[in-house]
């Protein structure tokens, strides 16, 4: 009775990552639309763990993939984090785009904090 579950289970898994194939095949649709694109990166830990971990905050870094979204010249990307990020990390990856004016991307990115690391 168990192994059935798993095959059905493991069936299932791959009917959806199928799914998920094929839809990244289509990502360049997505890209000829205008687009407002909220980025709330967070995690789920409790707050005296994530303390305890030397640059924890730098999590926050981990969807700056997101960017890549500013190739759309039609994109607009807001970013929140709790504390600023490195302009240098920034830049980096907005130099990443292909084919896109560094400055024309930035200009279509706002970045804002809390400020607060809580």
């Amino acid at each position: 009775m168990q192994t059935t579950d798993c095959w059905e289970k493991t069936d299932k898994f791959c009917q959806l990552q199928g799914q998920l194939r094929q839809l990244w095949h289509g990502v360049d649709l997505f890209d000829q639309d205008d687009y407002d694109i909220l980025v709330v990166p967070s995690f789920s830990i409790d707050q005296r763990e994530g303390q305890k971990i030397a640059g924890f905050l730098h999590y926050e870094e981990r969807l700056l993939f997101s960017l890549i979204r500013l190739r759309n010249p039609k994109t607009r990307l807001i970013y929140v984090t709790a504390q600023p990020l490195s302009p240098l990390i920034i830049d980096y990856y907005l130099q990443l785009l292909p084919g896109i004016p560094f400055s024309h991307a930035r200009s279509r990115l706002l970045l804002t904090t809390t400020y607060d690391a809580s």
